[in-house]
């Protein structure tokens, strides 16, 4: 060891032990080519490599985050009524659409996302990964209100979890600077549709 920076030893068949570069150089000479140095300027061009490499790798992880902030804010849409007025939110029908949500988003739809469900439903909503404030309001069968909550980001568990206490088959979750009453969503021939279509 000099100058602060080890070598691992790498044993000689005498068993004697030898530094990587001291057996680098050995065979080298033994080959009859001309040692390799290690100069500022290869150190340079490794560096520039790298970097490239690096930037390169951020390229690709910001197209792909773009693409899919694109696909997740073109979904497929409804045209619903929320208390007697046009509306047309998101759709998630799926349970892989349900599970994401609204996450990872910087600004909700203004119409928000509906959450449809195959059978009346029991349990609650969080906001882990959600990074903006959510109003939600959830509706039975019918396309009644059955209970308003506000919900706040969750930056860390635990979550808190969103439970109205009651069955219901849609959630529609909004900005939470919306500021209509959602009393009824309808008109309940659409929702029976979403409804078949869910799964």
């Amino acid at each position: 060891m000099r100058g602060g920076s080890a070598l691992a030893p790498v044993r000689r068949f005498s068993g004697a032990p030898v530094s990587r570069s001291r057996r680098d150089a050995e065979s080298t000479a033994n080959s009859g080519a001309p040692p390799q140095r290690c100069t500022r300027r290869s150190l340079a061009v490794t560096y520039r490599v790298a970097v490239r490499g690096l930037v390169s790798l951020a390229v690709v992880l910001a197209a792909i985050a773009v693409a899919t902030s694109v696909a997740a804010s073109t979904s497929k849409t409804t045209a619903l009524t929320l208390d007697g007025s046009p509306i047309r939110p998101e759709l998630a029908l799926t349970g892989a659409q349900r599970s994401v949500g609204l996450m990872h988003r910087k600004r909700a739809p203004s119409d928000g996302m509906l959450f449809v469900f195959p059978a009346p439903s029991r349990g609650g909503f969080w906001m882990k990964n959600t990074l903006v404030p959510l109003k939600i309001v959830f509706f039975d069968s019918l396309g009644r209100r059955v209970r308003t909550m506000r919900m706040t980001p969750c930056r860390e568990e635990p979550c808190e979890i969103y439970d109205p206490g009651r069955p219901y088959r849609f959630a529609l979750e909004l900005p939470a600077t919306d500021t209509r009453a959602a009393k009824l969503l309808g008109p309940r021939a659409p929702l029976r549709r979403l409804v078949e279509q869910s799964s």
